[in-house]
């Protein structure tokens, strides 16, 4: 078990804050005071702060411990490094509060971030999860993009491919009861943990990305997202593969992995042009598809109206010259 460090949560007997922050990092000490500063000057106060030291070997063991002995709301979790699941539920085991806002150490809270979401969850009964916008920074620091993360409004597993609802999963805001109903989160789909989570607790209630900024995304070529494209979307596509399996739908093999195919090069198309090229000759081959099986499956139809939309995206990128980074986003 990890060592416990910092004085706020030790008595049982204490009042619970109606919020914990939920962070877990791992060598984050570029960003780190930055980040608790934010959280520590938000307007709204009644929180404690969840810090998961996930075995990190730079200065951020120094910086957590400075913090914790200023603030009595800040509890530091130190474990061997054992991934950002294991991290996330070894805090989650300790938040007391009745909503859990989840945060990562290199991107900042803006100040109303707090106040805003726990009123949003105590007029919205029938919410699960909150989220809101992120403006997103790029590693020298300039404003690229303003973005939620998601495209679909619900989550709807009736369809395919189906339509799944997501937040940016570092200013998410989550009810503790439906976290818990859940189970927390899941190592099963690597790099997708958070898509796997948004899938899960629609079951539960809604999720809603109210137009509201509130919070600062740092965007690095060391993020997680960008460094495990691949994985992370090949998990993405299992994990929704695994609810629609759940509710007794059936999908054969050959219809995943064209999928998984269609996700991967997608992505691409958003975050590395050049990758997505190099994957257009499979792409086109998926497109003209003459399986027997794929002429009459609607689901294969609607996959390759979706194909062929991104491969249209990809030849304008080209003809353009466009090779920027598109928006933040989860798997889905």
């Amino acid at each position: 078990m990890g060592a416990r460090r910092g004085g706020g949560n030790e008595g049982s007997t204490m009042i619970a804050p109606r919020v914990s922050w939920l962070i877990p990092v791992y060598n984050g000490e570029a960003f780190l005071a930055e980040a608790l500063d934010s959280v520590l000057d938000q307007d709204f106060t009644d929180f404690e702060v969840v810090v998961v030291d996930d075995g990190s070997t730079d200065g951020t063991a120094g910086i957590l411990a400075d913090y914790a002995a200023r603030d009595p709301r800040i509890t530091v979790i130190a474990q061997p490094n054992g991934g950002i699941v294991s991290a996330l539920n070894a805090g989650l085991g300790r938040c007391r509060g009745e909503f859990v806002a989840r945060m990562d150490a290199d991107d900042v809270a803006l100040p109303q971030r707090l106040s805003f979401q726990v009123a949003w969850l105590d007029a919205h009964p029938g919410c699960v999860l909150v989220g809101g916008y992120a403006v997103s920074l790029d590693a020298a620091g300039q404003i690229t993009n303003r973005t939620n993360g998601g495209r679909h409004r619900r989550t709807d597993l009736g369809v395919f491919p189906p339509r799944i609802c997501v937040s940016m999963h570092p200013l998410i805001t989550v009810r503790r009861a439906a976290l818990q109903a859940v189970g927390g989160y899941r190592a099963a789909h690597p790099h997708a943990e958070d898509y796997d989570l948004f899938i899960r607790l629609a079951a539960h209630g809604s999720l809603d990305n109210p137009e509201e900024d509130v919070l600062v995304y740092r965007r690095h070529d060391g993020a997680i997202s960008i460094r495990h494209v691949e994985a992370q979307e090949r998990s993405a596509a299992m994990a929704e593969v695994e609810a629609i399996e759940g509710q007794g739908g059936v999908l054969p093999d050959w219809l995943i992995d064209a999928y998984v195919r269609l996700r991967i090069f997608r992505r691409y198309n958003r975050v590395d042009p050049a990758k997505a090229r190099a994957r257009l000759g499979r792409a086109l081959a998926d497109l003209v598809q003459l399986r027997p099986a794929s002429l009459f499956d609607r689901r294969y139809l609607r996959l390759r109206a979706i194909l062929a939309v991104t491969i249209g995206k990809h030849i304008q990128g080209v003809l353009r010259g466009h090779h920027g980074m598109s928006k933040p986003e989860s798997a889905g």
